[in-house]
């Protein structure tokens, strides 16, 4: 199995990861404010990698002289989105929140194409990224008269999660740029010094702090957020990340609404709908066609 292979089955599982990620987000933020949820994740994920790192490496490498690295990669690519998008998650449901993560692979694109050398634009990567973010539209459109209501009321929560969604193409074409260690060892350090950040940010502000732990359910979802959703996915980011570049991984982007809508069918008995299908298909088609190397 080629390289080009493994990365694209470690992003179909990546967004299937971060497809579930949206609904425990939404069910945790019932018991939790972002700041405490974004916080307890980060703190499970980086136990987690620690435990990964010295069973691997037998120990800890992350040097203090690369900390501009992390502190970027930190702040930009796990706090900061992390908390704009579990507040705008409080006012829209986590469906409409995986549509609008879908703007991501237009601005990387538009990102590598000026700051790195070797993923230049092309025209049929612009109109492969067009044409599967028109099979978002077509992935939403029976619902459309909700999803025009829902537009107008939370626009300030949809703005929310749109700059979650930038934030991220900053990180991804940073991330690209300026590699410094394997995957291991760059989600490990980001995730140690997003967890600092988030513990300081506390510290400043402890009337925020709930007096309860909330329910057990609530207390797993933080779990499985931080061991699946955090740990495993940050190392899969940068794995894909770091050998196929950032507008391949922004793709995850268009997958992430498809595995929503998933889920909802196998495990909450929604509805499957004619669009579904036919949204799907325009998507791959979008995505085979960014991927040709011959531009048009």
């Amino acid at each position: 199995m080629n390289a080009y292979t493994i990365n694209w089955i470690l992003l179909l599982l990546l967004s299937a990861i971060w497809g579930g990620a949206f609904t425990l987000n939404k069910f945790a933020l019932e018991a939790y404010t972002p700041e405490i949820l974004v916080t307890g994740r980060l703190l499970v994920a980086a136990i987690v990698l620690i435990i990964f790192i010295l069973i691997i490496f037998r120990k800890v490498d992350i040097k203090m002289s690369e900390w501009r690295y992390y502190l970027f990669m930190s702040i930009v690519g796990i706090v900061a989105p992390f908390l704009l998008i579990s507040y705008g998650q409080m006012d829209i449901d986590s469906s409409l929140a995986g549509i609008l993560m879908s703007t991501m692979p237009i601005s990387t694109l538009i990102l590598s194409h000026f700051f790195l050398d070797d993923e230049q634009m092309t025209k049929k990567k612009l109109i492969g990224f067009l044409i599967a973010f028109i099979g978002i539209i077509i992935l939403i459109l029976p619902g459309k008269a909700d999803l025009k209501t829902s537009l107008l009321d939370g626009l300030s929560s949809e703005l929310m999660v749109i700059s979650g969604a930038i934030f991220y193409s900053f990180a991804a074409v940073y991330g690209k740029r300026f590699k410094i260690t394997n995957p291991l060892n760059a989600s490990t350090g980001v995730t140690l010094y997003s967890a600092a950040i988030m513990l300081i940010y506390l510290s400043f502000n402890s009337n925020i702090i709930p007096s309860n732990i909330g329910s057990v359910g609530h207390v797993s979802a933080v779990f499985i957020l931080g061991i699946f959703c955090t740990a495993i996915a940050t190392i899969i980011y940068f794995q894909i990340l770091q050998s196929s570049g950032a507008t391949f991984i922004s793709m995850m982007n268009y997958l992430i609404p498809v595995w929503a809508i998933l889920f909802g069918v196998i495990f909450f008995n929604e509805s499957a709908m004619w669009n579904y299908l036919i949204g799907l298909v325009v998507i791959i088609f979008g995505i085979q066609l960014s991927q040709k190397s011959k531009i048009i």
